[in-house]
């Protein structure tokens, strides 16, 4: 609930940002997407670091780090193929000046709507992906045993664990 509400003040206060430093469309819906991507990367890999603290038997422990191991990695991965597909759908629009071929006028292509909805979509998708690559993880590490730190079970101790259980007994004084 509280990081839906966080995001939401995010976008407004982006919103306002980009709009009062006179950004190009373009620039501001990059850098949103990029702030969006990094921002769920960050919590999704915080998700994945609290794994590695789950209590699992020693003999679990190199199948625990494995899993999540891989799962940053794949993690990284998207967060990168993300990015690089926002940068595409970013690149060579409103807003980067490019040089003028001889002869030829500077056409620009603007940032429409639809473009802002494909790199919307892309970064929802990224997200979901992200969110899911962590849930995965989440789930495999939960379906190894789980052992509880501690002192081993009262099972087998002697009532009084001060004195060996065939003690002889004191001789009396007279």
């Amino acid at each position: 609930m509280q990081s839906a509400l966080t995001n939401t003040v995010l976008n407004i206060t982006q919103g306002a940002d980009a709009k009062s430093s006179n950004q190009p469309a373009i620039v501001a819906a990059r850098n949103d997407a990029d702030k969006k991507l990094r921002d769920a990367f960050q919590d999704d890999q915080q998700k994945l670091a609290k794994l590695h603290s789950t209590h699992v038997d020693s003999t679990d422990r190199a199948k625990l780090n494995d899993t999540v191991n891989t799962a940053d990695a794949a993690l990284r991965a998207r967060l990168t193929k993300a990015l690089n597909d926002v940068a595409t759908l970013t690149l060579g629009r409103e807003g980067l000046e490019s040089p003028k071929p001889t002869g030829s006028p500077d056409v620009k292509a603007s940032f429409t709507t639809v473009a802002q909805a494909k790199v919307d979509d892309t970064v929802a998708t990224a997200i979901n992906d992200m969110v899911t690559i962590e849930a995965d993880a989440e789930t495999a590490v939960g379906a190894l045993p789980i052992v509880t730190p501690g002192k081993p079970a009262d099972a087998g101790k002697p009532a009084d664990p001060g004195k060996p259980a065939n003690a002889p007994a004191s001789p009396a004084h007279p």
